[in-house]
């Protein structure tokens, strides 16, 4: 097997694969087709691959540090794959079911009554596509077995590198440091905002909730792409080539989130998203562009392993790091806002609530997999309502189990902006966003790629490692001051 042959396979799926996810999303189709991709390349994925690949990493000597690190991770990428391809036909058929569902009207609906009838509703939607669902957990698990795993969750542990019992646990531990502040400014801000007892209060309410906190009036919808571009232009991180990244903001009525799609790093990179006003939409238009600054940046000289595969954290903690740019005083201060005391207090509140949400899908997920599905119903419900003091539908959980890992990125991702964030700020002070210094800094880690994960940035800038104990010293701090 020759890697440069892997590589250039690699490089040429990736590619067809984001576009056609780019399409898919910005609506110019309508129907989700993964299965010719993956069938075009269903060889490369195949077990006779990996096990082909895991025998060229045997085989290179120790002294080839990079040589063995690179089939490591192109090991881990073919992996990845291996289940996507199993998945490609239920992902078609999932996204069939999702487009035809209707947009919720959770994040405007005043009454509590209405919002708790619409989860309802979502209930149902979800409780309809439970064979399908099913049949994407077995499918799973029978996959992690075929390839020596003992459940999903143990491969994505053999993928991905991460613990995730560790992670959860020292998440748990300085969520611990922050709960006494939390607790009571969490219930009096969701019984104020929403007229109802903490009690009464479910994870449907938690849009409404974030609705009524915001200021759309200094966050209109006519300013999103000029404010982004003043941000941008002031941290000096516009690609060389303005036409690399671009930005599409017609979704032609799909209903899903923001994503930034990388089809062809770092010469095309795409950011699809719904406009509108809010806070919540400057700061999502500027966390899909740390993504996209992220990628457009990295050297085109580094391998496919090294450009489009790894820690997928560290992407997140550069798009949480400029999304929470909108929330910094100095730039609310730019736009007139006056007294933003309490705007700034609920963002730290939606923060730690996010945060005890995904270590509550990822705690949920790993027990799942353990156990099977026989009664996950009563333990997601029992659980999630355990982690975020609200209550959940059972019945969401087969919505919620399909992208659980993806909240342990998000748990390390804020960890490693917390880092990034203090790092920046001791060695070029509070104004660090008006700093060309630092804005090469920025240049510089992202032109690495992905060579290094969310762990290994952080003791390459002397924090000994990812630090959670930080993230909670900085929520505590915004939450008491």
């Amino acid at each position: 097997m020759q890697i440069e042959t892997v590589r250039k396979r690699l490089e040429e799926f990736e590619q067809k694969l984001d576009r056609e996810l780019y399409h898919y999303f910005s609506g110019r189709k309508d129907r989700l087709e993964l299965t010719p991709v993956y069938s075009e390349y269903s060889d490369l994925f195949s077990l006779d691959t990996i096990r082909e690949a895991e025998s060229e990493l045997k085989s290179t000597a120790e002294s080839f540090e990079s040589r063995r690190k690179s089939w490591g991770r192109i090991i881990a990428f073919l992996t990845d794959q291996h289940f996507e391809l199993q998945l490609a036909r239920l992902n078609e058929e999932l996204a069939a079911l999702e487009s035809i569902r209707s947009v919720s009207r959770l994040r405007s609906e005043p009454d509590a009554d209405e919002r708790r009838k619409l989860a309802g509703l979502q209930a149902d939607a979800l409780a309809e596509t439970e064979e399908i669902r099913l049949r994407y957990f077995e499918r799973l698990q029978s996959v992690a077995a075929r390839l020596g795993f003992a459940n999903y969750a143990r491969a994505r542990e053999g993928i991905s590198g991460i613990d995730y019992a560790t992670l959860l646990n020292s998440f748990e531990e300085v969520l611990s440091l922050v709960e006494e502040e939390f607790a009571g400014r969490f219930r009096v801000s969701l019984e104020t905002s929403l007229g109802i007892s903490c009690a009464e209060a479910g994870v449907w309410d938690t849009a409404f909730w974030q609705t009524r906190n915001d200021r759309p009036e200094f966050f209109p919808a006519r300013n999103l792409l000029p404010f982004v571009d003043t941000i941008l232009s002031e941290l000096n991180i516009r690609p060389e080539k303005p036409e690399v990244i671009s930005v599409d903001l017609e979704q032609k009525g799909r209903d899903s989130r923001p994503c930034c799609i990388p089809v062809r790093i770092p010469d095309e990179i795409r950011i699809v998203m719904p406009s509108g006003e809010g806070s919540r939409h400057y700061a999502a238009l500027l966390h899909e562009y740390g993504h996209a600054c992220h990628f457009a940046w990295t050297s085109p000289s580094l391998p496919v392993e090294t450009r489009v595969w790894g820690d997928k954290a560290l992407s997140e903690g550069y798009a949480f790091l400029l999304e929470n740019i909108v929330f910094e005083p100095q730039i609310l201060a730019r736009l007139r806002f006056a007294e933003p005391k309490q705007f700034l207090q609920f963002q730290v509140l939606h923060r730690i609530y996010l945060v005890r949400r995904s270590v509550g899908k990822t705690r949920f997920a790993l027990k799942l997999f353990e156990d099977g599905p026989g009664d996950a119903p009563h333990i997601y419900s029992e659980l999630m309502t355990s982690a975020t003091g609200l209550r959940h539908n059972p019945q969401a959980w087969l919505g919620d189990f399909m992208d659980a890992f993806e909240s342990a990125d998000y748990l390390r991702g804020w960890a490693l902006e917390a880092v990034l964030r203090e790092y920046l700020r001791t060695r070029y002070g509070k104004g660090w966003i008006s700093s060309r210094q630092a804005s090469g800094f920025l240049k510089e880690i992202w032109e690495t790629g992905q060579l290094y994960g969310a762990d290994e940035l952080c003791r390459e800038l002397g924090f000994g490692g990812l630090a959670p104990r930080i993230l909670a010293e900085r929520l505590l701090e915004e939450l008491i001051s």
